[in-house]
């Protein structure tokens, strides 16, 4: 059994600046062009090409990870996923992805040691969203996301309908 790790990257920049008007209410979120949403995996695990869609070669058991971020990496825009919504209501090929909440180790390059390997760490809590595969199949989803600025103001409430192809490896 193994574990994908999918990451997924918003431009959360080109979201806020295309959406305005953006829903402020979390059970009517603003669908997002999803051209600006890239999701991908380790290479060999996918099949075809990575973006708002993502195909994987994966086996029952195995573990799916769902880690967001923002092409900011997070310094002007923040996106947080909050809901996710499948067309397998019945949880035939993935079992209902949760929210798993971790302690992390983040390493930080001391300042004044350019060119020297030195650093220092941070401890925070991370999270990611996590199901195990069932059955190969197609599964269509929305995930629904929050982006909040740098000052924490909430920027809109989004949504987008990825799907999830499981091709046995």
């Amino acid at each position: 059994m193994a574990d994908l790790n999918v990451l997924i990257a918003f431009d959360a920049a080109t979201i806020v600046e295309r959406n305005p008007g953006a829903s402020r209410n979390p059970d009517a979120p603003t669908q997002v062009d999803q051209s600006l949403i890239y999701m991908t995996t380790r290479h060999d695990h996918i099949v075809g090409t990575s973006g708002a869609e993502l195909n994987l070669r994966a086996e029952p058991g195995d573990s799916i990870r769902w880690r967001e971020t923002t092409l900011s990496l997070g310094s002007d825009y923040k996106a947080l996923l909050y809901r996710y919504v499948s067309s397998d209501p019945q949880h035939q090929l993935i079992r209902t992805p949760e929210i798993e909440v971790v302690d992390g180790v983040y390493p930080l390059p001391k300042e004044g040691t350019e060119g020297r390997p030195e650093f220092e760490t941070q401890r925070y809590a991370d999270h990611y969203w996590r199901t195990t595969v069932k059955r190969p199949g197609k599964v269509v989803y929305h995930f629904s996301f929050q982006i909040l600025d740098r000052h924490r103001q909430l920027r809109g409430y989004f949504q987008w309908d990825p799907f999830i192809t499981i091709e046995e490896a």
